[in-house]
């Protein structure tokens, strides 16, 4: 694949409410998927999946995203109580991930937390550590204000740009 067909798809992707997308193609294979962002939307658990030919064209991918995103709504019961609840933002800004590595609650296991929820924070507070290498990388609040939500378990990988605090 071209850089620009990446690129292309990763776009597709964003403007979709899909949480995961996988594309293979001859030797090459693409995967896309959502952080935990979209925790709060519940997917059905099966929804029909076209069929994807052998090199799909980019106007290809388009229709076939279209139509999984159809079928799912169909799939769910309620749907519109679910496309709605996607509408609402949850308030306060998001920490994500600086990096990529495993991210750490606590100093150390016999320590406490740096943050839990409740918590009130200043802009620099050391939120937590991510592990990348061997290196421990302590990733400040970008805000100030209080731990409304941590959304990774201590010990979860983590990928660059992953939210990791709710700060309200």
């Amino acid at each position: 694949m071209r850089y620009e067909e990446i690129k292309q798809l990763i776009d597709l992707f964003e403007e979709t409410d899909l949480a995961e997308m996988e594309l293979t193609r001859e030797n090459d294979g693409l995967r896309l998927v959502r952080g935990n962002a979209g925790k709060a939307v519940s997917q059905p658990a099966a929804v029909a999946q076209p069929e994807i030919p052998d090199a799909p064209s980019l106007s290809d991918l388009q229709d076939i995203v279209a139509s999984v995103q159809n079928g799912a709504r169909e799939a769910m019961a309620g749907g519109s109580a679910v496309e709605a609840a996607s509408d609402v933002q949850p308030e306060g800004e998001v920490v994500t991930a600086p990096i990529v590595g495993t991210f750490y609650a606590k100093p150390a296991q016999d320590k406490d937390p740096f943050v839990k929820v409740g918590d009130t924070v200043a802009e620099g507070d050391t939120l937590c550590i991510i592990e990348a290498m061997k290196f421990m990388n302590e990733v400040p609040s970008t805000v100030g204000g209080t731990i409304k939500e941590v959304l990774v378990q201590d010990g979860d990988f983590v990928e660059f740009g992953q939210p990791l605090f709710r700060i309200g």
